[in-house]
């Protein structure tokens, strides 16, 4: 049975809305500071997976506190994950503009 989770974060300058693949927490936002995601981290399983785009500068501090809680980082290009959801037919963007 697999013990870790794989997670999706779309990160923004003042918090990290995350979501579970195999839905065992409810999508939920956290504040893009450091304690804050500290907690969040701590509250994952050890060897769990994160994805995230790169964002600027803003993905930094969730990656080297992940990283650093032994959590397996995925760092994205953002022109890979447009391609992707292109190809997989999701066409609107969901961000404001």
């Amino acid at each position: 049975m697999q013990t870790f989770l794989n997670v999706g974060v779309d990160v923004a300058k003042d918090a990290v809305v995350v979501a579970c693949a195999a839905q065992s927490f409810p999508v939920q936002s956290v504040v893009n500071q450091h304690e804050a995601l500290l907690a969040w981290l701590k509250s994952l399983p050890a060897g769990s997976r994160i994805g995230l785009e790169s964002t600027g500068c803003y993905h930094e501090l969730l990656a080297d506190l992940a990283h650093a809680q032994g959590q397996t980082v995925f760092l994205l290009n953002p022109m890979d994950t447009r391609h992707y959801a292109k190809a997989m037919g999701n066409r609107a963007k969901t961000d404001r503009v």
